[in-house]
């Protein structure tokens, strides 16, 4: 007779293999859990393990693959590393005396290797990137994703925008989609990709840096007042020196702008970064594709805010407007029949209040493009439509 602590080992060796079996039953063949379903069928529950950890540690990794993670995924094997050596102008005591009282000498310059970043926008080699990244550069190197390098033509640049586009022989590229729209939301995220300080780091993978969208249709001058930058998307993504150049990107991995500048007291992020928006992107490519370089338009016209003097000589009855200091024969304000000495009234319906009213529709137009004004000579009023021929 089986005494009673041998009985306790065979009911526990039974309930054991009961358990078991029920685990065997549950589980397919490779190795994920079934739950029975209301009608009794079986319905995976938890991922297989693949081979990298347990099911739960996929679970987590699945979890952790957000829409930042999978917008970087599309777009960074498309951003580039830009490295430029340009001539540095040599400067000393002497040299800075010779400046001040124009004593004329030969200038001497040195190379010099500055870095950026940029995006390729179509498979067979062409890059955007920004102006200032490659100006005046005796030499332009582009390094992809996968560490291939290839010498860069400079195709064409677009200064009022700050932009530049590139070509590299290469065939087959990856692509980064670009935005049909400008439509942004304040507040949505923004993924600013791009190589800072890449001339510091040991492989060609781009730095991602997170944020949102702080603002759009931002003007901003420079402090020299010499570069006017309108309707810029603002970003508190980290753009550090090196990002200029680079893609800021949408949560669908859709290129929103090109990083082009920071405001900064010391050099690095402080969360205030602008890019220019996509549409502009879009318009300079597809003037190159269509016609090998970027056409410039041209007006032909010079203007000036009014002066309370012209409101007297000329009986004005305001100082609405803007004041036709010179006008370029046979340029496009000429053709459609404007003179020195006219007063522009209104563009577009726009009644010209400011004094950068009509840069600020000059900025976005394009060659073709058609603007209806209104303008005032000895004081009678008469209209007229102004078409933007290239410069």
């Amino acid at each position: 007779m089986f005494s009673r602590g041998a009985w306790t080992g065979v009911v526990l060796g039974l309930a054991v293999g009961v358990v078991l079996g029920i685990f065997l039953l549950n589980t397919r063949g490779d190795g994920a859990f079934l739950e029975r379903g209301p009608q009794g069928d079986n319905r995976v529950t938890v991922a297989p393990d693949s081979g990298n950890g347990s099911a739960l540690t996929m679970q987590l990794y699945n979890d952790r693959t957000n829409a930042i993670v999978l917008a970087t995924r599309k777009v960074a094997p498309a951003v580039v590393s830009i490295s430029v050596v340009q001539p540095q102008r040599l400067s000393s005591a002497q040299t800075e005396y010779m400046d001040r009282f124009r004593i004329p000498y030969q200038e001497r310059y040195r190379p010099v290797e500055n870095m950026g970043s940029g995006v390729i926008i179509s498979s067979d080699g062409l890059v955007v990137t920004n102006n200032h990244v490659i100006d005046k550069a005796l030499r332009i190197t582009v390094t992809l994703y996968d560490g291939r390098q290839f010498l860069a033509v400079l195709v064409d640049t677009i200064e009022r925008y700050d932009l530049a586009v590139l070509r590299i022989q290469a065939q087959g590229l990856p692509v980064a989609p670009i935005a049909h729209t400008d439509s942004l939301q304040i507040g949505e995220w923004a993924i600013a990709i791009g190589s800072p300080y890449g001339y510091l780091l040991a492989d060609t993978q781009p730095t991602v840096t997170v944020g949102v969208i702080s603002a759009v249709n931002r003007d901003i001058k420079t402090q020299s007042q010499k570069s006017v930058y309108l309707g810029m998307i603002q970003t508190d993504a980290a753009i550090n020196p090196g990002n200029s150049g680079g893609p800021l990107v949408n949560t669908r991995g859709e290129v929103v702008g090109i990083n082009t500048f920071i405001f900064s007291d010391n050099g690095g992020s402080v969360g205030i970064g602008f890019a220019v928006p996509a549409s502009r992107v879009m318009d300079v490519i597809g003037e190159i594709q269509q016609y090998g370089h970027y056409r410039e338009p041209m007006v032909g016209l010079f203007l000036r805010p009014i002066t309370s003097l012209d409101v007297m000589n000329n009986n004005l009855t305001d100082r609405v407007g803007a004041y036709v200091e010179h006008v370029e024969e046979n340029q496009a304000a000429w053709k459609a029949g404007l003179r020195q000495g006219d007063i522009i009234r209104e563009i577009e319906g726009l009644r010209l209040n400011q004094s950068d009213a009509i840069y600020r529709l000059y900025y976005n137009a394009q060659v073709g493009d058609q603007m209806n004004f209104r303008a005032e000579r000895n004081g009678e009023v008469f209209n007229g439509v102004l078409v933007l021929e290239e410069h």
